[in-house]
Protein backbone atom coordinates (compact mmCIF):
# COMPACT_ATOMS: atom_id res chain seq x y z
CA UNK A 1 0.00 0.00 0.00
CA UNK A 2 2.60 2.52 0.94
CA UNK A 3 5.29 1.08 -1.57
CA UNK A 4 7.74 -1.60 -2.15
CA UNK A 5 10.28 -2.44 0.32
CA UNK A 6 13.38 -1.49 -0.48
CA UNK A 7 17.07 -2.69 0.77
CA UNK A 8 17.53 0.79 2.58
CA UNK A 9 14.10 0.96 4.24
CA UNK A 10 14.18 1.49 8.50
CA UNK A 11 12.99 -2.47 9.45
CA UNK A 12 12.05 -3.23 13.29
CA UNK A 13 11.32 -6.64 13.54
CA UNK A 14 10.18 -8.56 16.61
CA UNK A 15 11.16 -5.42 18.58
CA UNK A 16 10.46 -6.24 22.40
CA UNK A 17 10.79 -3.86 25.09
CA UNK A 18 10.60 -4.98 28.86
CA UNK A 19 9.95 -2.85 31.70
CA UNK A 20 12.54 -1.87 34.71
CA UNK A 21 10.49 -4.50 37.26
CA UNK A 22 11.21 -1.93 40.43
CA UNK A 23 9.34 1.52 38.07
CA UNK A 24 5.83 -0.04 38.85
CA UNK A 25 4.94 0.07 35.37
CA UNK A 26 3.58 -2.85 33.02
CA UNK A 27 6.24 -5.53 32.52
CA UNK A 28 6.30 -4.87 28.81
CA UNK A 29 6.60 -1.33 27.15
CA UNK A 30 6.37 -2.97 23.97
CA UNK A 31 5.93 -6.39 22.28
CA UNK A 32 6.35 -8.10 19.30
CA UNK A 33 6.21 -5.08 17.04
CA UNK A 34 6.56 -5.30 13.41
CA UNK A 35 7.66 -1.97 11.45
CA UNK A 36 9.10 -0.51 7.80
CA UNK A 37 9.91 2.63 7.44
CA UNK A 38 11.10 4.04 3.48
CA UNK A 39 13.37 6.76 3.02
CA UNK A 40 11.38 9.99 2.43
CA UNK A 41 8.16 8.27 4.30
CA UNK A 42 5.81 10.39 6.07
CA UNK A 43 4.23 7.92 9.39
CA UNK A 44 1.77 8.79 11.81
CA UNK A 45 2.54 7.34 15.16
CA UNK A 46 -0.66 7.40 16.99
CA UNK A 47 -2.44 6.04 20.39
CA UNK A 48 -3.24 6.94 24.05
CA UNK A 49 -0.82 7.74 26.56
CA UNK A 50 0.95 4.92 27.99
CA UNK A 51 0.10 2.78 24.60
CA UNK A 52 3.82 2.68 23.86
CA UNK A 53 4.35 4.76 20.58
CA UNK A 54 6.78 7.48 22.26
CA UNK A 55 9.25 4.21 23.42
CA UNK A 56 8.51 3.30 19.55
CA UNK A 57 9.36 6.85 18.43
CA UNK A 58 12.78 6.93 20.50
CA UNK A 59 13.58 3.81 18.99
CA UNK A 60 13.24 4.77 15.52
CA UNK A 61 14.76 7.34 16.09
CA UNK A 62 18.11 5.77 17.24
CA UNK A 63 18.03 6.24 20.72
CA UNK A 64 18.54 3.35 23.33
CA UNK A 65 16.16 1.31 25.04
CA UNK A 66 16.97 -0.63 27.55
CA UNK A 67 15.81 -4.54 27.52
CA UNK A 68 15.05 -4.00 23.92
CA UNK A 69 15.00 -7.33 21.97
CA UNK A 70 14.62 -8.01 18.45
CA UNK A 71 16.34 -6.97 15.14
CA UNK A 72 16.74 -3.20 14.46
CA UNK A 73 18.08 -2.28 10.94
CA UNK A 74 18.37 1.48 10.16
CA UNK A 75 19.07 1.27 6.77
CA UNK A 76 18.88 5.42 5.18
CA UNK A 77 18.89 6.48 8.51
CA UNK A 78 22.02 5.46 9.31
CA UNK A 79 24.37 4.74 12.56
CA UNK A 80 23.41 7.82 14.23
CA UNK A 81 20.84 9.41 16.56
CA UNK A 82 18.48 11.35 13.93
CA UNK A 83 16.60 14.37 14.90
CA UNK A 84 14.44 14.55 17.62
CA UNK A 85 12.00 16.91 18.83
CA UNK A 86 10.08 16.81 22.26
CA UNK A 87 7.07 17.29 23.85
CA UNK A 88 8.66 20.36 26.10
CA UNK A 89 11.33 22.46 24.34
CA UNK A 90 12.91 23.63 27.34
CA UNK A 91 14.15 19.61 27.86
CA UNK A 92 16.08 19.66 24.44
CA UNK A 93 17.14 23.64 24.27
CA UNK A 94 20.97 23.95 25.31
CA UNK A 95 22.22 27.55 24.17
CA UNK A 96 21.15 30.77 25.47
CA UNK A 97 19.31 32.03 22.47
CA UNK A 98 17.83 30.54 19.24
CA UNK A 99 21.16 31.64 17.02
CA UNK A 100 23.36 29.68 19.56
CA UNK A 101 21.01 26.88 19.59
CA UNK A 102 21.04 26.66 15.48
CA UNK A 103 24.94 26.78 16.21
CA UNK A 104 24.71 23.84 18.11
CA UNK A 105 23.04 21.65 16.96
CA UNK A 106 25.07 22.30 13.79
CA UNK A 107 28.44 21.99 15.33
CA UNK A 108 26.70 18.69 16.55
CA UNK A 109 26.14 17.45 13.84
CA UNK A 110 29.05 17.57 12.73
CA UNK A 111 28.49 20.87 9.75
CA UNK A 112 32.06 22.17 8.43
CA UNK A 113 32.32 25.76 10.59
CA UNK A 114 32.46 27.85 7.23
CA UNK A 115 28.58 27.13 6.68
CA UNK A 116 26.99 27.10 9.83
CA UNK A 117 26.28 30.93 9.68
CA UNK A 118 24.57 31.21 6.76
CA UNK A 119 22.47 27.62 7.62
CA UNK A 120 21.66 28.96 11.25
CA UNK A 121 20.15 32.31 9.64
CA UNK A 122 18.12 30.25 7.10
CA UNK A 123 16.79 28.48 9.40
CA UNK A 124 15.78 30.95 11.96
CA UNK A 125 14.13 32.64 9.45
CA UNK A 126 12.30 29.15 7.72
CA UNK A 127 10.70 29.38 11.54
CA UNK A 128 10.12 32.96 11.65
CA UNK A 129 12.53 33.31 14.11
CA UNK A 130 15.15 36.08 12.64
CA UNK A 131 14.06 39.14 14.65
CA UNK A 132 14.07 37.19 18.07
CA UNK A 133 17.89 34.98 17.01
CA UNK A 134 19.50 36.79 19.84
CA UNK A 135 17.07 37.36 22.34
CA UNK A 136 17.59 35.08 25.92
CA UNK A 137 14.83 32.58 26.16
CA UNK A 138 13.32 34.17 28.78
CA UNK A 139 12.18 36.93 26.01
CA UNK A 140 10.53 34.34 23.97
CA UNK A 141 6.81 32.60 24.53
CA UNK A 142 6.46 28.57 24.76
CA UNK A 143 5.76 28.12 21.09
CA UNK A 144 8.55 30.57 19.77
CA UNK A 145 11.09 28.22 22.02
CA UNK A 146 9.57 25.15 20.66
CA UNK A 147 9.83 26.34 16.78
CA UNK A 148 13.60 27.20 17.77
CA UNK A 149 14.23 23.39 18.89
CA UNK A 150 12.36 22.24 16.32
CA UNK A 151 14.51 24.33 13.97
CA UNK A 152 17.24 23.19 15.41
CA UNK A 153 16.28 19.85 14.85
CA UNK A 154 15.84 20.14 11.43
CA UNK A 155 19.08 22.55 10.42
CA UNK A 156 21.14 19.27 10.24
CA UNK A 157 19.05 17.71 7.16
CA UNK A 158 18.91 14.27 9.30
CA UNK A 159 17.10 11.46 6.51
CA UNK A 160 15.02 11.01 9.19
CA UNK A 161 13.09 13.65 12.45
CA UNK A 162 11.02 12.53 14.78
CA UNK A 163 8.44 15.04 16.00
CA UNK A 164 6.89 13.46 19.10
CA UNK A 165 3.60 15.43 20.07
CA UNK A 166 5.55 18.45 19.07
CA UNK A 167 2.31 20.66 18.63
CA UNK A 168 0.31 19.38 21.80
CA UNK A 169 1.11 21.84 23.93
CA UNK A 170 0.81 24.84 21.14
CA UNK A 171 -1.50 27.05 19.63
CA UNK A 172 -3.05 26.50 16.31
CA UNK A 173 -0.78 29.30 14.42
CA UNK A 174 2.42 27.98 16.10
CA UNK A 175 1.39 24.28 15.72
CA UNK A 176 0.45 25.18 11.98
CA UNK A 177 4.08 26.48 11.64
CA UNK A 178 5.58 23.25 13.26
CA UNK A 179 3.66 21.20 10.96
CA UNK A 180 4.71 23.23 7.64
CA UNK A 181 8.27 23.01 8.56
CA UNK A 182 8.10 18.86 8.78
CA UNK A 183 5.87 19.39 5.24
CA UNK A 184 8.72 21.28 3.99
CA UNK A 185 11.55 18.46 5.21
CA UNK A 186 9.78 15.79 3.82
CA UNK A 187 9.65 17.50 0.42
CA UNK A 188 12.91 17.72 0.50
CA UNK A 189 13.65 14.11 1.51
CA UNK A 190 13.68 13.79 4.86
CA UNK A 191 11.65 10.65 6.30
CA UNK A 192 9.25 12.15 9.60
CA UNK A 193 7.53 10.41 12.11
CA UNK A 194 4.78 12.59 13.36
CA UNK A 195 3.42 10.91 17.13
CA UNK A 196 0.42 12.84 17.72
CA UNK A 197 -2.67 12.21 19.61
CA UNK A 198 -4.35 15.13 17.44
CA UNK A 199 -6.17 13.38 14.73
CA UNK A 200 -7.54 16.03 13.06
CA UNK A 201 -3.81 15.96 12.15
CA UNK A 202 -4.13 12.97 10.03
CA UNK A 203 -4.44 13.03 6.44
CA UNK A 204 -6.63 10.78 4.92
CA UNK A 205 -3.91 8.68 2.45
CA UNK A 206 -1.22 9.31 5.08
CA UNK A 207 0.17 6.20 6.43
CA UNK A 208 -0.88 5.95 9.88
CA UNK A 209 0.40 3.17 12.52
CA UNK A 210 -1.63 2.95 15.96
CA UNK A 211 -0.49 1.48 19.34
CA UNK A 212 -1.95 -0.15 21.91
CA UNK A 213 -0.96 -1.93 24.93
CA UNK A 214 2.61 -1.81 23.58
CA UNK A 215 1.54 -3.58 20.52
CA UNK A 216 1.05 -2.01 16.89
CA UNK A 217 -2.74 -2.53 16.00
CA UNK A 218 -3.39 -0.74 12.71
CA UNK A 219 -0.88 0.21 10.16
CA UNK A 220 -3.11 1.74 7.36
CA UNK A 221 -4.24 4.55 6.05
CA UNK A 222 -5.89 8.01 7.53
CA UNK A 223 -9.49 7.16 6.02
CA UNK A 224 -9.56 3.55 7.11
CA UNK A 225 -8.19 4.30 10.58
CA UNK A 226 -10.62 6.75 11.40
CA UNK A 227 -13.77 5.33 9.81
CA UNK A 228 -12.86 1.16 8.99
CA UNK A 229 -14.13 -0.35 6.33
CA UNK A 230 -17.65 0.22 7.24
CA UNK A 231 -18.63 3.01 10.05
CA UNK A 232 -22.08 1.31 10.80
CA UNK A 233 -21.16 -2.02 10.91
CA UNK A 234 -17.64 -2.34 13.01
CA UNK A 235 -15.82 -0.35 15.48
CA UNK A 236 -13.09 1.23 13.65
CA UNK A 237 -8.86 1.46 14.44
CA UNK A 238 -9.14 4.42 15.96
CA UNK A 239 -12.41 3.68 18.84
CA UNK A 240 -10.71 0.23 19.00
CA UNK A 241 -7.24 1.72 20.14
CA UNK A 242 -8.97 4.32 22.55
CA UNK A 243 -9.04 7.21 20.83
CA UNK A 244 -12.08 9.23 20.21
CA UNK A 245 -12.74 10.41 16.50
CA UNK A 246 -12.35 14.33 16.36
CA UNK A 247 -15.42 16.21 16.08
CA UNK A 248 -16.11 16.37 12.18
CA UNK A 249 -15.68 12.56 11.90
CA UNK A 250 -17.92 11.65 14.28
CA UNK A 251 -20.55 14.43 12.43
CA UNK A 252 -19.40 12.15 9.77
CA UNK A 253 -20.58 8.84 11.24
CA UNK A 254 -23.22 10.35 12.42
CA UNK A 255 -24.54 11.74 8.63
CA UNK A 256 -23.69 8.33 7.37
CA UNK A 257 -25.87 6.45 9.78
CA UNK A 258 -28.81 8.78 8.91
CA UNK A 259 -28.38 8.09 5.08
CA UNK A 260 -27.09 12.11 4.39
CA UNK A 261 -23.70 11.26 3.76
CA UNK A 262 -22.18 8.28 1.75
CA UNK A 263 -18.85 6.82 2.21
CA UNK A 264 -16.01 7.56 1.63
CA UNK A 265 -16.48 9.84 4.23
CA UNK A 266 -14.76 13.40 4.68
CA UNK A 267 -11.60 13.87 6.45
CA UNK A 268 -10.27 17.30 5.67
CA UNK A 269 -11.35 21.00 6.04
CA UNK A 270 -10.97 20.52 1.66
CA UNK A 271 -13.11 17.98 1.44
CA UNK A 272 -16.26 19.14 3.58
CA UNK A 273 -16.19 22.17 1.19
CA UNK A 274 -16.18 20.37 -1.42
CA UNK A 275 -19.82 18.04 0.15
CA UNK A 276 -20.99 21.84 0.43
CA UNK A 277 -20.19 23.23 -3.05
CA UNK A 278 -21.65 19.39 -3.99
CA UNK A 279 -24.98 19.77 -2.47
CA UNK A 280 -25.29 23.68 -3.18
CA UNK A 281 -25.12 22.99 -7.23
CA UNK A 282 -27.66 20.06 -7.10
CA UNK A 283 -29.90 22.52 -5.53
CA UNK A 284 -29.29 25.43 -7.92
CA UNK A 285 -30.14 22.47 -10.78
CA UNK A 286 -33.27 21.38 -8.98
Amino acid sequence: MFGLPQDDDLLIKGLTVHSDPDDGSSPVRLEGVELRLARGEWLNLVGVNGSGKSTLARIVAGLSASGATGTIRRGFAGAMPSAYVMQQPDAQLFGETPREEMTFALEWMGVPAPEIPQRAERMLERADLLALADLPWKRLSGGQRQLAAVAAAAAGRSPLIVFDEATSMLDAAAGSKVMAIARELQAEGTAVVWVTQRLEELRPDSRVAAMAGGRLVFDGNGREFLYGADPLRETSPCAACGLRLPYLASLAVELHRLGRLAAPLPMTEEEWCSLRVREKAGAERG
